[in-house]
């Protein structure tokens, strides 16, 4: 699996697996139909006449979140303006992409992608053969778990800065990123079971909203108290009582009545490991309890049980399933 950003002169493979696809040489099609798959309205002008205009875009998207890989061959200009319902990060590969919002110039390629919110007009222009891999978010999911992050209501929309730089802060989104790109090819069709879509929506989401600076930053890093030890106790009572539930933080915080911050803060204090290393410690368990009964005869491998606790790297549950066990999971599996 590459990486999903790359030096601009680096050929990058940006395809996605069992996608939504469009492939046309004429302008007006394409951008009709890339409007439908992001349900918001751009506008779209070829700058360069004498190479040929080929679209082609792929899309896909799972509970709120979507990946969208696109080309078009000669530069063009790419114009989007609110009310669009996402915010974005691109990321580019063979080209520049150099973005006009708010009165600042952002430029996209190697290592920095863009994120935008499109509280204003957005004016791209893509340098000839450019490709981008966008993730979209539903700002929906955004302010879910950004209140979540809080000890107050969001009393604004959350605005993030323009330019991400992917050596820094950045790295955590382009882990996340690649982690949802694999579940996609691993899972086929029907997409990533629950407990592994949630998994992978609070990577993104939290990778984002802590990793990129935005205008509720400061807020999310303040000091606040931390909530009771009991509100630790219920919240690992609830989560041995459904080990495969696809809990994230933010679940966890809403049944405790706390942020998750505090609530992440708390479990430090208390446990000494944070709500998620938790509840995947604990999924590590029910995983080697499942092991123990099954029959190989049966045909259920070590990566079904993986999958269906919510680890989709299976190198990494072996690792971690050796750590805590002493043994590879296909050995227990075997006996």
């Amino acid at each position: 699996m590459p990486a999903p950003y790359a030096s601009m002169d680096e050929e990058q493979d940006i395809r996605l697996p069992h996608p939504t696809v469009i492939r046309t040489g004429v302008m007006s099609e394409a951008r009709t139909r890339t409007q439908r798959l992001l349900n918001n309205i751009h506008h779209m002008r070829v700058l360069d006449r004498e190479r040929r205009f080929l679209a082609r875009v792929q899309y896909r998207s799972v509970n709120g979140l979507g990946l969208m890989s696109s080309t078009y061959g000669p530069a063009v200009e790419i114009t989007c303006s609110p009310p669009i319902s996402l915010v974005t990060v691109s990321f580019v590969y063979g080209g520049a992409m150099l973005t006009e919002v708010a009165g600042h110039t952002v430029v996209a390629g190697g290592t920095r992608a863009a994120v935008f919110c499109y509280r204003d007009t957005v004016a791209m222009r893509w340098t000839p053969g450019m490709r981008q891999l966008m993730l979209t978010v539903e700002k929906p999911l955004v302010e879910r778990y950004l209140r979540n992050l809080l000890d107050e209501p969001i009393h604004q929309p959350v605005v993030f800065q323009p330019e991400l730089d992917l050596e820094s802060g950045g790295q955590g989104v382009t882990a996340a990123v690649q982690t949802l790109r694999l579940a996609l090819e691993r899972c086929g069709k029907a997409g990533p079971p629950p407990v592994l879509a949630a998994e992978i929506e609070h990577g993104i989401l939290t990778a984002l909203l802590l990793g990129q600076r935005h205008n509720y930053t400061d807020a999310i890093f303040s000091a606040r108290s931390l909530p009771a030890p009991r509100v630790v106790r219920r919240v690992v009572e609830l989560i041995h009582s459904s080990p495969q539930t696809a809990f994230t933080v933010a679940d966890l915080a809403a049944f405790a009545g706390t942020s998750e911050r505090s609530l992440h803060a708390a479990f430090r204090r208390q446990l000494g490991t944070s709500p998620m290393s938790y509840v995947r410690r604990h999924r590590l368990e029910q995983a080697h309890e499942e092991l123990l009964r099954l029959d190989p005869a049966t045909g259920v491998t070590v990566t079904d049980v993986a999958m269906r606790y919510g680890f989709t790297h299976t190198g990494r549950f072996a690792a971690a399933y050796r750590a805590r066990f002493g043994e590879p999971p296909s050995a227990t599996l075997r006996r």
